[in-house]
């Protein structure tokens, strides 16, 4: 059936128009059709429409929970995809390490700038242990070119400079995989300088009380003897010796030799100890983390400084003491005191050593007439301990021999090629010479 439309008494619109706008496509809530004022010199024809904004339903009300929700769970996939770009430009750094390039410092540092605007942590990154079960500090020091082979003056921060720059404070396991990259390429001078720094090296406090601010470290110095197998020398010197003995009662030294890391103390003996005496003066040797195990054999010779007293000039006249003429052998600058005899005391392991510390090599000062007599002279403030230490060390058991007693045996035995096993790897009596200075 066809219902024929009659037109409204007061409706203008001609019966042939098109349906209007709101009939196709209703208006929604909320929705306002706010059209800007045409101007006259423009027509409405050529004039695109305005841009409309999507309206505030009530279901957004409703639903504003999961919105939430929603937010948060974005947020989270942003902060992640940060922290994987971060991973991946560190090992891509890692991976290419350009020798003197700034290029390292300006991306790490553009990494810590989008870490910090996304309340991620650099340091933690930095730390983890994502290329190849070691963190990025493992392998700049293990692909990281020796001091020998660059030129101080023109060299910038390296990319282990940039990296632990942005990585601190170090954790105990981040520290423990520094000092394997270490172990491993026999970095000896890096090391001695990471352990200047107090995220390496914590002293205690009575070190830092008697060092002070400035806190002179220990020097340490290791030279591989060349034509001994196993063996070398370390120079060490150690700032306020005596002082430090007697009120810290420790100190540690800590370095690389032959593709082991060494722990020298010297400490005092507390009680629990049946020996040494408790109370005396000790020297132990042991090895380190990660350190194959080794036989040692060595001496330790100590040379007390020269007594000497300084020369006075014409010039200055030497103060007397009340009641003491100037001839008295009491006066001191009266004349050369004589020099005490050498200290000889030998370190050598009865067994194998191995690491960490669970066995080591204990000697007591007090072994020697002289050794015990350390402990009571020249304790002023600027007493420095200079040291030479010289060991040889060898992976089989061996019994020790004198050099010359050695040398003729092999000499007769390699004529009649028959080497014998006693003494093919025999380690050779190297000293251990320590001397002091104030």
């Amino acid at each position: 059936m066809i219902i024929e439309k009659h037109p409204l008494p007061e409706d203008s619109t001609p019966t042939d128009a098109p349906p209007s706008y709101d009939t196709v496509r209703p208006i929604r809530n909320g929705y306002r059709d706010t059209k800007p004022p045409t101007s006259s010199s423009a027509t409405s024809s050529t004039q695109s429409p305005p841009p409309r904004h999507p309206p505030t339903s009530p279901t957004t009300i409703t639903k504003g929970k999961a919105r939430a929700n929603w937010f948060n769970f974005a947020a989270h996939r942003t902060s992640r995809d940060v922290r994987n770009t971060v991973l991946g430009l560190v090992r891509d750094l890692v991976r290419e390490y350009h020798t003197n390039s700034p290029a390292p410092a300006g991306i790490l540092q553009s990494c810590a700038e989008a870490c910090a605007a996304h309340n991620l942590c650099l340091a933690s990154i930095l730390q983890e242990k994502s290329i190849e079960e070691h963190t990025p500090l493992y392998w700049a020091i293990v692909k990281r070119v020796p001091d020998e082979a660059t030129d101080e003056d023109t060299q910038i921060p390296d990319l282990l400079t940039a990296l632990l720059s942005h990585s601190t404070p170090l954790t105990r396991e981040t520290i423990s995989d520094v000092r394997v990259a270490c172990l491993i390429t026999s970095d000896q001078a890096l090391f001695q300088r990471l352990r200047m720094s107090p995220e390496f090296s914590k002293i205690s406090g009575r070190d830092e009380m008697l060092l002070g601010a400035t806190l002179p470290m220990d020097d340490i110095v290791v030279e591989d003897l060349a034509g001994d197998e196993g063996a070398f020398a370390v120079n060490f010197e150690i700032p306020q010796f005596q002082k430090r003995m007697m009120v810290s009662k420790e100190i540690v030294l800590e370095f690389i030799a032959r593709s082991r890391m060494w722990k020298l103390e010297f400490s005092i003996a507390n009680d629990y100890q049946a020996h040494p005496r408790p109370g005396s003066w000790c020297i132990s040797l042991s090895l380190l983390e990660n350190s194959p195990p080794c036989w040692i054999d060595s001496r330790l010779l100590v040379q007390e400084p020269d007594t000497t007293p300084p020369i006075p000039s014409p010039d200055t006249k030497s103060p007397t003491s009340p009641g003491r003429s100037p001839s008295s052998p009491f006066v001191f600058g009266a004349g050369r005191l004589k020099a005490k005899p050498t200290i000889s005391i030998r370190l050598k392991s009865t067994q194998q050593l191995f690491a960490p510390s669970q066995s080591k090599v204990v000697v007591s000062l007090e072994d020697s007439l002289m050794g015990s007599s350390l402990q009571y002279a020249y304790a002023s403030s600027s007493f420095h301990f200079n040291a030479v230490l010289m060991l040889s060390i060898a992976v089989e058991a061996r019994t020790s021999l004198l050099t010359s007693n050695f040398a003729r045996a092999w000499r007769r035995d390699f004529v009649n090629q028959k080497p014998n096993a006693s003494y093919v790897n025999e380690t050779l009596f190297l000293p251990i010479l320590i001397s002091f200075e104030c």
